[in-house]
């Protein structure tokens, strides 16, 4: 069964723009690598950040939360993603009375009942209170102290292995302890600011391929360790708003596991 992702390019306002041939290439090789179904959402006029799907929506099972954005810009958008995602069969709502930016500040632990909820700089605190009410899994509230990396996908990665990718520095002392406790010290690849700084971090994945715009030997080999394959794309139009692999797309299919594998214990 194929992996589901809602995608959306980047408007063609901009004519010198790289965005739309750098997003073309991101697609093929989506499409190269694994199994997967592309929902498409289709631009409206002057949505500059629209491409960036993964902030569209927490998905829970046939649920859609759909994002309250904080930026008046962005707001826009709202519309345009409840319609697409009720189109392709899922249910919507939204959190009450607070800033909350999808899966860009929320994303599902891959073999842990965990779900990470960034906030601070776009998503509220009160959303997170409120998610723990929907999701059916531990919330683990995380609040993001670095402006640079204003969405939990910019400093966060989780993967099917039960690897997860963080740069620690991201967050406040207090969210660096509770993801410590969260994460068994072996399954915890820490990066550096360099790699974040390149938003490795805010990486796809899809089987064993990791999609990113960059990062370094030294990340490779270890998610080489872990089992995967490295691609690189560029991306640097996207990573100009502090955004990359992961923000262009958003996991339909998602939702937390039921149950913690051995593996994740071991």
């Amino acid at each position: 069964m194929p992996t589901r992702f809602l995608v959306c390019p980047p408007p063609h306002d901009d004519p010198v723009s790289d965005a739309p041939r750098q997003w073309d290439r991101f697609i093929e090789l989506v499409g190269c690598l694994g199994d997967v179904e592309l929902v498409r959402v289709d631009p409206p006029a002057r949505s500059e950040q629209i491409a960036f799907t993964a902030n569209a929506a927490l998905m829970v099972g046939n649920l859609a939360i759909v994002a309250s954005f904080r930026r008046a810009e962005r707001r826009r958008e709202q519309p345009v993603f409840r319609a697409a995602l009720a189109r392709a069969g899922y249910a919507t709502t939204f959190l009450r009375q607070t800033y909350f930016e999808g899966a860009g500040d929320a994303l599902f632990d891959r073999v842990r009942p965990l779900l990470y909820a960034g906030y601070g700089w776009r998503t509220e605190r009160g959303a997170t209170m409120q998610l723990q009410e929907i999701v059916g899994c531990r919330v683990l509230p995380l609040l993001l102290a670095d402006e640079r990396f204003s969405h939990l996908d910019g400093a966060l990665c989780p993967l099917s292995s039960g690897h997860v990718m963080a740069y620690m520095e991201a967050f406040s002392p207090h969210a660096q302890t509770l993801l410590r406790r969260a994460i068994e010290p072996g399954y915890l690849i820490e990066v550096s600011v360099d790699d974040a700084l390149r938003f490795a971090c805010n990486a796809l994945e899809i089987g064993d391929a990791v999609v990113m715009h960059d990062c370094s030997r030294r990340l490779r080999d270890r998610l080489h360790d872990a089992g995967y394959r490295v691609f690189c794309t560029e991306l640097t139009e996207f990573i100009k708003s502090g955004a990359s692999a992961k923000c262009l797309t958003l996991r339909l299919d998602d939702g937390p596991v039921a149950v913690m594998p051995a593996a994740a214990t071991a």
